[in-house]
């Protein structure tokens, strides 16, 4: 008798996918989310077995983000079947988080025209994931919105072509743009949760409501013909770089901890300005003298951190700079912390 023969005909167990806990199937889940592609897309999961379909069809938060980076027709089609079903799986009241990335080349225009009965693409993705009447934009609660600078969104027979951007979003905490806006367009009239938005290569006809915003960033960014300035009660950190046009400051950051500039070419606007509750102040080297300008010294006084960045100006510029920092030091007098190169460091300890 063959000792091992009841070996080769054991039933051996199998572990099937039914018997995984539903909370081991969400991570697993949620660790493929973080991998998907175009290729690869969530729907794969509904592939596996009857149990995961069943699993991941009942996980609304699992088909609540949408990361679409369309560069071409293909893609752009892929999505618009793609979504009404994502929608419908992540059922009525999980949050939608939505990053739309769209970079064309510009000789697809002519076929832009011609496709989803002559709306763009941009816009046919935007009114999905908007709802009808804009129903589903109660919804969203972070929109990063980036478009090709030749893509310019404007007002077509009276008709705003990014409606979807117009509805009251009351859940939008975070947002991120970067678009082209034509005269005319208004966009983000009412975000009363948002708490962070980031504006670059942008161009707006109109502030959107940063009423509740506490981080606010601009980078090359302007605006048509602003007459008013920015409402910010609440902010408390803002970063300015760049090419910033027709933005207008408001006369205080009453709340303001923290202000980043980085080759910012308004400086002049500064002037004036009252920020009572500033703790940390980050600028460049070369923009040192035209900052403390503009900026009085006794506004400063509270500085808990003060960091300077960049290169250093060269001959007697450069001087200037040593000079203008060594006042801007004595001035710090509740200085805690200083970020500084090493060597600038050693000749202000001489001086």
């Amino acid at each position: 008798m063959n000792p091992n023969r009841d070996i080769y005909h054991m039933k051996i167990p199998t572990i099937g996918n039914e018997i995984l806990p539903f909370d081991i199937l969400v991570r697993v889940f949620q660790y493929y989310q973080l991998d998907e592609s175009l290729i690869y897309p969530i729907e794969t999961l509904l592939l596996v077995c009857k149990a995961w379909n069943e699993a991941a069809s009942n996980y609304p938060p699992l088909w609540s983000t949408y990361t679409i980076d369309s560069y071409n027709m293909v893609v752009a089609d892929i999505w618009l079947r793609r979504l009404p079903l994502r929608l419908l799986r992540s059922g009525p009241t999980t949050p939608l988080h939505i990053d739309i990335c769209v970079f064309y080349e510009c000789t697809l225009w002519s076929e832009l025209d011609t496709n989803f009965s002559d709306e763009k693409p941009i816009i046919a993705l935007l009114n999905i994931l908007a709802g009808e009447n804009g129903t589903l934009c109660a919804r969203w609660k972070s929109l990063r919105f980036s478009i090709d600078s030749y893509v310019c969104f404007t007002m077509e027979g009276g008709e705003h072509s990014l409606k979807a951007l117009t509805y009251p979003m009351p859940l939008l905490t975070s947002l991120e743009l970067n678009l082209y806006m034509s005269p005319g367009a208004v966009i983000f009239p009412n975000l009363p949760s948002l708490t962070s938005v980031f504006l670059y290569n942008s161009t707006f006809n109109n502030y959107p409501d940063v009423s509740h915003a506490l981080k606010i960033e601009f980078a090359n960014t302007r605006w048509n013909e602003m007459h008013e300035p920015m409402k910010v009660p609440k902010v408390q950190e803002l970063h300015i770089s760049g090419d910033i046009q027709s933005f207008r400051h408001p006369w205080e950051y009453e709340n303001l901890r923290t202000l980043v500039l980085e080759k910012y070419n308004q400086v002049s606007s500064l002037k004036g300005l009252s920020m009572p509750s500033l703790k940390t102040l980050i600028i460049e080297f070369n923009q040192v003298v035209q900052i403390c300008a503009v900026v009085d010294f006794s506004a400063i006084a509270n500085i808990h951190t003060f960091d300077l960045r960049g290169r250093l100006p060269f001959g007697e510029d450069r001087k200037e700079v040593y000079r203008i920092i060594s006042r801007l030091l004595r001035a710090c007098i509740r200085l805690r912390e200083l970020r500084i190169n090493e060597y600038v460091l050693s000749i202000l300890l001489e001086d």
